[in-house]
């Protein structure tokens, strides 16, 4: 089982890396920080914030902060963080306004919302 879902996750960002990243300019609408303002699971509110030299901490209500990386495609952004020594890769839609980025659980199917604070 374990190995099924490195193998997806490695795929799924082969594809993601295989679609023209955008550039740095093209970026900027990612910058900053974002609020996740809807997740039907419950989790606690977190924040993600995107830094232009491809870095990403994942920010909790806590203050705790995970780090790693980014890669950002017109449509998708995928982000990848270690934990340990797993590789966690979490794959998010954008918005045709790249407004809102939208998470979706594996596990349960549902859609967390993330919008860029101002």
């Amino acid at each position: 089982m374990r190995v099924r879902r490195r193998v997806r996750a490695a795929i799924a960002l082969a594809l993601l890396l295989s679609a023209a990243p955008a550039s740095a300019a093209e970026q900027t609408w990612l910058l900053g920080r974002w609020e996740m303002t809807r997740d039907p699971d419950g989790s606690p509110k977190d924040w993600l914030e995107f830094a232009p030299d491809g870095r990403v901490a994942a920010v909790k209500l806590n203050g705790q902060r995970l780090t790693g990386r980014y890669v950002a495609t017109e449509s998708e952004v995928a982000l990848t963080f270690k934990v340990g020594n797993e590789s966690v890769i979490i794959n998010l839609t954008v918005d045709t306004d790249k407004k809102l980025l939208y998470a979706r659980s594996a596990t349960t199917g549902n859609t967390a919302v993330y919008e860029k604070q101002r």
